[in-house]
């Protein structure tokens, strides 16, 4: 990979959007501040995934981008010179840092406006095709990637870190914390005690049926008499609503009531979380609560760590509709009837080994 960077002291992380994303290239900030102690690292995010950077404390700075506001005022009152002359005084904010070294984790044209931009020496990026990286003077070879943690880290090894642990994380608020137990009193919750279902995700392909949440809530409602809470943003309410209308136990409504920061401080204090590849999920695992991850054209082996109470299902035909309200129902069993949970160790309970085996010798595309 030619020559080992060193001698730097500022450094720039590029990673935009969107949330899970953000918080799947959190290592690198990590990792670079482990090898590289008196660094100075900061960080541009777009305004939707602030939350899960600010704060970090391997970050002196977070460059808050409200790409998307500015975008949509602009095309509101068709004043372009106010958006040109927005962006152009962000990047001023960028360049007076002085930053040795940027990297574009995004590899996109608007990630590569500001790498090109930043006055920074070298200009690193991870390759995101058919997008060129116009604005970078070192390139991460593009490759096939077992994992989308070894991709981000990758870009690693232009500074000789070869070794780097893909270690989540996702900064919470001493306010989000009193937040949470101000959620918990007022729905009458105990810790590791509820259940949250996030059925929402970007893209409907990746959506697990709510009727099949409605009779998964209910099963596990009558089996482990623990609450279930709905999260989601203040789109996804029809979500809530559909769910409680099929089902025959409440559900709390929480849709579009809290901060990301504020959902990752309730979601730390659940008994599980079951979710589709969405942000919220990674947020959880970041924190490291017990999850089901539920996969269909994404691909589980590819965004999911091998880690004791994670449990990650694919659909057959990489299709989501075709995980069963059973086969999630047996993965939340695991893990609630079990306190670790650790794939890997559990050959001497042939059922449960062949359960999770089942999942993983699935087809995934990546």
């Amino acid at each position: 990979m030619g020559k080992k960077l060193g001698g730097f002291e500022r450094v720039l992380i590029i990673r935009l959007s969107a949330i899970g994303d953000v918080i799947q290239a959190s290592p690198v900030a990590q990792a670079l501040k482990k090898f590289f102690p008196h660094s100075r690292i900061s960080w541009v995010v777009e305004t939707k995934s602030k939350d899960v950077v600010e704060g970090n404390s391997n970050l002196q700075h977070v460059f808050v981008w409200p790409r998307k506001e500015w975008e949509a005022e602009a095309k509101k009152t068709g004043n372009v010179y106010k958006l040109i002359k927005r962006n152009w005084n962000f990047i001023t904010k960028i360049r007076q840092q002085r930053f040795d070294i940027v990297i574009d984790l995004q590899g996109m044209y608007r990630s590569d406006f500001i790498s090109y931009f930043s006055g920074a020496k070298h200009r690193i990026c991870l390759p995101n095709p058919p997008e060129p990286c116009v604005g970078a003077n070192i390139y991460t070879p593009n490759r096939a990637f077992s994992t989308v943690y070894e991709r981000y880290l990758s870009v690693l090894l232009h500074f000789g870190i070869e070794e780097a642990q893909p270690i989540l994380e996702m900064p919470l608020t001493a306010a989000a914390e009193i937040y949470s137990r101000y959620f918990m009193i007022n729905h009458g919750l105990q810790a590791r005690n509820f259940i949250i279902f996030n059925p929402s995700t970007s893209w409907p392909s990746k959506c697990w049926a709510l009727e099949n949440f409605a009779k998964l809530g209910d099963m596990l409602a009558a089996e482990f008499k623990m609450p279930i809470v709905v999260f989601g943003d203040k789109s996804d309410k029809y979500m809530a609503q559909a769910i409680s209308m099929q089902m025959n136990n409440p559900i709390i409504d929480a849709t579009g009531s809290m901060t990301l920061k504020e959902l990752g401080a309730v979601a730390k204090q659940a008994g599980i979380f079951i979710s589709g590849d969405t942000g919220p999920l990674y947020i959880a695992q970041a924190l490291q609560v017990p999850t089901v991850a539920l996969f269909g054209v994404t691909s589980a082996m590819y965004y999911q760590r091998n880690l004791p109470n994670q449990i990650a299902l694919q659909g057959k035909e990489n299709s989501i509709g075709n995980l069963t309200v059973n086969e999630v129902l047996q993965a939340v069993r695991l893990i609630l009837t079990k306190k670790k949970l650790d794939p890997l160790s559990m050959k001497n309970d042939k059922e449960k080994y062949l359960f999770l085996r089942s999942f993983q010798s699935r087809k995934r595309l990546h």
